[in-house]
């Protein structure tokens, strides 16, 4: 029969301490993920997303007539 290793409760403790943690947002989450995969370049095309989705969100709004004047 095998003996019981240490590691099954230092797992469970683990998940404990990360189950009592306060949540992370959306956008913390992504920034964790990021850095933790090295994957920075997604950066910018985030960032055009976002001010895309920007753009289009005034587009529909009382803002929209001074927005077709900067381009």
């Amino acid at each position: 029969m095998e003996q019981p290793t240490d590691s099954a409760p230092k797992k469970v403790d683990e998940f404990l301490q990360a189950a009592t943690q306060e949540e992370r947002g959306l956008v913390a989450e992504f920034l964790a993920f990021m850095s933790e995969n090295k994957v920075w370049w997604l950066t910018p095309i985030l960032v055009v997303f976002g001010l895309l989705g920007v753009l289009l969100l005034l587009g529909a709004t009382g803002v929209a007539p001074f927005i077709y004047t900067l381009f």
